[in-house]
């Protein structure tokens, strides 16, 4: 029976549970989707024991890796904490991007005060940052995108034993590489509407000049919201490839870093 089991596992089977859930929790918790504020605490540390379970015959981990000193034990939890993290935080530029994108839009189309509230982050974005948002988290799981991290998550533990992470020139380099990537992206994103909106404001302006006779004012703003929301939706056939492309590109760069940290 599956109670008489549990009651026959040993000290050694309960230390490499842990060991894997150092690791596996702090890319849980961290990760896109998964780890946003809106999921449940509770939900995130059943998934996280989950998983552990089930990698627990898989990977190759045992008492070894444990140190014996205390000060050595906090160490090594916050070294796979950070392995964790730093993962994580490469699809994070990602969908940072993507919110980056949506919020200035946002602000050129007059939209900035109109925010809601954004799941991921627990914070209040621009209605068109949401609305991409969305479209890159359901184009993340179609594609399967979250197979990246799981199955990066069971090979870095051949490639990076537990608490013997390193970082070297090459992963600051990753990370820095990944947050200008960001700043990239969100311009791509960002371009079709941003362009359009532009001409709209110096066509605005023009007629100002030469037309004073028409309000600007009370014309601009619907018009502004008007072409936002025409382009927004006509670039969607730009958007999907350009996200698509994107979360390849994460799927070959996350495990390079995996590996990178290993050395």
């Amino acid at each position: 029976m599956i109670e008489s089991a549990l009651l026959n596992w040993t000290l050694g089977q309960v230390l490499n549970v842990l060991v894997i859930i150092t690791r596996v929790g702090a890319l849980i918790f961290l990760m896109p989707i998964i780890g946003a504020t809106a999921v449940p605490m509770q939900v995130k540390a059943l998934f996280t024991l989950m998983i552990a379970l089930v990698l627990l015959p898989v990977v190759p981990v045992g008492l070894a890796d444990l140190p014996d000193a205390p000060l050595g034990f906090v160490i090594f939890v916050a070294t796979e904490v950070a392995f964790g993290g730093v993962l994580a935080l490469m699809a994070r530029f990602i969908f940072s991007a993507v919110q980056l994108a949506g919020q200035m839009v946002g602000i050129q189309m007059g939209m900035g005060m109109a925010g809601v509230m954004d799941p991921q982050s627990g914070v209040q974005v621009s209605s068109i940052g949401q609305f991409w948002s969305l479209t890159a988290t359901m184009l993340f799981l179609a594609i399967n995108g979250h197979h990246i991290f799981f199955s990066t998550l069971v090979e870095s533990f051949q490639w990076v034993r537990p608490g013997t992470m390193h970082l070297s020139q090459a992963t600051y380099d990753g990370i820095l590489q990944g947050m200008s990537h960001m700043f990239v992206l969100a311009v791509k994103i960002m371009a079709p509407a941003a362009a359009a909106l532009f001409f709209c404001h110096v066509g605005m302006g023009i007629i100002a000049k030469t037309v004073p006779q028409i309000p600007i004012l009370v014309v601009g703003m619907p018009l502004n919201i008007g072409v936002g929301l025409l382009f927004v939706g006509l670039s969607l056939g730009y958007f999907v490839p350009l996200m698509i492309n994107s979360f390849d590109t994460l799927s070959r760069v996350l495990p390079q870093l995996a590996k990178g940290m290993g050395m």
